[in-house]
């Protein structure tokens, strides 16, 4: 599954106005090495200023199905190096 299959399969989690609102950066589909799932890796400040905290940007971690269903995320990280190495044994 690539980024824009994903983006048509899901046009309400890649509108401008979620993308607003989440505080998301950008958005990109990576495929672990070993299983070839695809993971959605959301770049994000998940409302990280909150409550006068510095804003933190991070990488979260969604598996992707093959039907395009995003699920849960199942790791999170600072640098985008953590999430390449994380896929390296999924």
């Amino acid at each position: 599954m690539n980024m824009k299959q994903l983006e048509e399969k899901n046009k309400n989690y890649f509108s401008p106005e979620n993308k607003k609102f989440f505080n998301d950066i950008n958005y990109r589909v990576l495929q672990s090495e070993k299983s070839k799932t695809s993971y959605l890796i959301q770049h994000t400040y998940q409302w990280s200023d909150m409550f006068g905290n510095e804003k933190k940007a991070i990488y979260v971690v969604k598996p992707v199905t093959n039907k395009g269903d995003i699920l849960e995320s199942v790791a999170e990280f600072k640098e985008l190096s953590e999430v390449k190495n994380f896929l390296k044994n999924k």
